[in-house]
């Protein structure tokens, strides 16, 4: 199944580790490529919106992986030609990313779909907002549109606006989908390692707004009446709300139709993935991981996923999101 398509940048394609392409497995000797291996201290780089739930896949499959979120940016890095401040070329086999692999795919990798998921519009429970068209959403957070032109009536929400960095694939998917170029000024921006100072407050700290950056856009729009912010499905939590886009809501069944009635779907859906380069060195940490994810561990990896506030592709079994076992793997752009 074809899923939307990010162009990488000719800088990323040079720096690319290449080599052999083959058939995805699930042990650690498919992967050949000599590459560099995980940082010293196992750490383990991709979106900050599935942060917690490789967190716990990782604790139930025993791999003894540092899962350290940081954003899909970096993820997709760390498989291809490095990034900066975290990995080297070549240093992850897989990545768990919020987004597909920006194209053209290299030699050897595969787009794995893992589950769905909405990229939501938060507000507090007390806003009586509940549904927002995708020209204003537009309009509230960005000054340009996708192909640089000034938006007109744009900027002049008087709300507190929260995004994600630009290393985050829920930024590359929400722009993508908003048509959006450059965010107003004053939109703030929610990173890994700089949070806002009210997630890192004693009150934030024990309410669980420093885990991530997902975590806190949860905890801002649900303790400011005058916040809105965008994030995955994993930041809703008491005192917060998801507005309906275009007057479709984010339903498990509304985002289902992603993958069967996209013209019908929830405007912001998407997939999710745990993105793999078969011709990296997959250390023992991943291979782990991965047998665990499509063997013995499936059925409860999705769990995990649901309980985090994912969406299972299907219901008829674990990870049955397309390609060509029906299992996710290379049921993306790169398959």
């Amino acid at each position: 199944m074809k899923m939307m398509t990010w162009v990488m940048s000719a800088a990323v394609v040079a720096m690319s580790a290449v080599g052999c392409g083959g058939e995805s497995g699930a042990s650690a000797e498919d992967t050949k490529t000599v590459a560099q291996g995980l940082g010293p201290n196992l750490e383990f780089y991709g979106s900050d919106t599935l942060k917690a739930a490789l967190i716990a896949a990782d604790g139930a499959a025993g791999a003894g992986l540092n899962v350290q979120g940081k954003g899909s940016g970096v993820g997709e890095g760390c498989l291809r030609g490095g990034s900066a401040g975290f990995c080297g070329p070549g240093q992850q086999a897989l990545a768990p990313m919020s987004r597909d692999l920006k194209t053209p795919c290299l030699t050897g990798e595969k787009s794995n779909i893992v589950a769905l998921d909405a990229v939501n519009a938060f507000v507090n429970t007390s806003n009586t907002l509940t549904n927002i068209t995708l020209a204003d959403l537009q309009k509230t957070f960005f000054a340009t549109n996708a192909s640089g032109a000034a938006i007109t009536g744009s900027c002049t929400s008087t709300l507190t606006k929260y995004r994600r960095d630009d290393l985050s694939g829920t930024t590359d998917t929400f722009k993508s989908l908003v048509g959006g170029g450059t965010f107003c000024p004053g939109v703030i921006v929610v990173a890994e390692g700089s949070l806002p100072a009210a997630c890192t407050s004693p009150a934030g700290v024990t309410a669980g707004a420093n885990a991530s950056a997902t975590a806190c856009i949860g905890y801002l729009t649900a303790t400011d009446s005058n916040a809105i912010g965008y994030s995955g499905d994993s930041a809703k939590r008491t005192g917060n709300k998801a507005l309906s886009v275009n007057s479709i809501a984010p339903s498990v069944d509304n985002v289902r139709k992603f993958l069967t009635d996209k013209a019908n779907a929830y405007p912001l859906a998407r997939a999710l993935f745990l993105n793999e380069s078969t011709t990296n060195v997959r250390s023992d940490e991943e291979a782990i991981l991965y047998d665990w994810v499509y063997g013995s561990g499936k059925a409860q990896f999705e769990n995990i996923l649901v309980t985090q506030g994912f969406i299972s592709c299907n219901t008829s079994g674990a990870l049955k999101c397309g390609g060509a076992n029906n299992d996710g793997r290379g049921a993306g752009v790169c398959n």
